[in-house]
């Protein structure tokens, strides 16, 4: 079993695309820049009708992959979590567009969450060599730091800018963009593989 790597930047690409019109890209960003959360801009009439492709990010090793899914499953929640603490107003509408979310992809998160606990046997049954690699305790770690960062970042954009992305999470949340297991494809088949 090789060493799992997991880069941090890459984790953090589709929580920083979610405040996004669905088709507009990502500007290129510098190895070891700050996260930008791109234009705001409310998303487009046809933005939920919109079908990215999977961005090709599956490198085909489960740990970098199953990283990659799970910062993006937990963004979602994360983003609406930021949202409410920002403009209380609005908590309930983001609580609420969260939840239909999760109704609708219950099945998915869990599966994807229930990894876990799927890594934490494969170590235990793994050799001492095998489990030299990265521990459930350090991926948790990866992914409180993505989430930290992504939260850094929201915070540090004006006011304006964080209401207009707030303001167009909940219909974000409908769009096909957001059917991670569908718009991810690649990384969902990497993961659900498990480890080589």
């Amino acid at each position: 079993m090789k060493t799992p790597v997991l880069r941090t930047a890459p984790l953090l690409a589709l929580p920083l695309l979610l405040l996004l019109a669905v088709s507009a890209p990502l500007p290129a960003r510098a190895a070891g820049a700050a996260p930008t959360w791109g234009t705001p801009a409310a998303p487009s009439a046809k933005a939920s009708d919109a079908v990215d492709e999977d961005d090709g990010s599956a490198t085909g090793d489960y740990f970098h992959d199953f990283g990659e899914l799970i910062v993006r499953v937990r963004s979602v929640h994360w983003i609406s979590e930021f949202c409410a603490d920002a403009f209380p107003a609005g908590a309930e509408l983001q609580r609420r567009a969260y939840a239909d979310w999760l109704q609708s992809h219950r099945a998915f998160v869990d599966e994807m969450e229930g990894q876990f606990g799927l890594i934490q046997k494969r170590w235990a049954d793994a050799s001492p060599a095998a489990r030299a690699g990265i521990s459930v305790k350090e991926l948790q770690a990866h992914l409180d730091a993505n989430r930290d960062a992504l939260k850094e970042d929201f915070l540090a954009r004006p006011l304006a800018t964080q209401r207009k992305r707030c303001d167009a999470y909940p219909e974000l949340l409908l769009s096909r963009r957001l059917d991670l297991e569908k718009s991810e494809a690649d990384l969902v088949k990497s993961v659900r593989a498990g480890p080589r």
